[in-house]
């Protein structure tokens, strides 16, 4: 009977602290230092308007310490349960799961990459259905729809790509690495401020295919910045990805509809951070 007791409080106790800290943007694992930590409305470009041209060299991001829980996301990739996220996400944790409902999921870390903000989980006894992973970058002016879990709460976002840059992380640890730079079009339902939480979740491009994942954003300017596709093949799960079957074609009238669907089957999963 104390196993069962024991599981129960856990499972109480993590989806109390996604209800308590859900709406609270500073709860994000991972904010550029461009962004100001008090909340504000995000910066949404309007439809038809001229793409900005002022990608920075290169943008600087902060790894805070982890000191207390914290929420991503998370997506398959097999049918066997692996599933892509953010490293920032991930490392430091004391323990990982994936939320599903009332259920938790315990999930280990597999691999991570040394010089990306990339990370590879295993879940046990999960089968479902996995994502096809693209190859090519996306370029300037293609559409995107990222999906996940921002500030805790199931929402979807709509960019388009300005360019590429180099992101720099510092502090927990230290990368260098090319990203894919979008600036927000849409978010599904509204929102403002950050978009903490949806960090490791899929970029998909219009065809339904995974083009990247989210690794930072920057509310105040509209930004959100996303790996290079290339990842994919670095980590060898383009190999591992056969199972993938015909994906679904997005438009910006249905691609929170299709997250929807995504999220309830746990293709889209919510991942809980667990620290000491």
């Amino acid at each position: 009977m104390r196993r069962p007791l024991e599981f129960t409080f856990y499972a109480v106790f993590i989806l109390f602290f996604i209800l308590r800290y859900a709406g609270e943007e500073d709860r994000s694992p991972r904010r550029p230092v461009l962004v100001p930590k008090s909340p504000e409305q995000s910066v949404l470009l309007p439809e038809g308007a001229t793409l900005p041209r002022d990608i920075s060299s290169s943008v600087v991001v902060e790894i805070e310490n982890k000191n207390q829980a914290s929420v991503g996301t998370a997506f398959a990739v097999d049918s066997t349960g692996t599933f892509v996220s953010a490293r920032h996400v991930i490392e430091g944790c004391e323990s990982i799961s994936l939320v599903r409902g009332r259920r938790i999921l315990p999930a280990r870390l597999q691999s991570k990459a040394r010089n990306r903000d990339f990370a590879i989980l295993q879940v046990e006894g999960v089968n479902v259905q996995p994502f096809e992973l693209a190859l090519n970058t996306p370029v300037r002016g293609q559409n995107g729809y990222m999906m996940g879990y921002p500030q805790g709460r199931p929402a979807d976002v709509r960019a388009t790509v300005i360019g590429e840059t180099i992101m720099k992380s510092r502090g927990r640890y230290s990368t260098r690495e090319r990203v894919v730079a979008w600036v927000e079009r849409e978010r599904r339902p509204g929102f403002g401020g950050s978009l903490g939480g949806i960090s490791g979740g899929p970029v998909f491009s219009a065809g339904g295919k995974v083009i990247g994942t989210v690794v930072a954003g920057a509310p105040r300017r509209g930004r959100v910045y996303t790996t290079n596709p290339a990842i994919f093949e670095e980590t060898g799960l383009i190999a591992e990805n056969q199972s993938a079957t015909s994906p679904d074609t997005l438009t910006n009238e249905n691609y929170d509809q299709q997250a929807d669907k995504y999220r309830a089957a746990l293709r889209v999963a919510q991942v809980y951070c667990s620290v000491q």
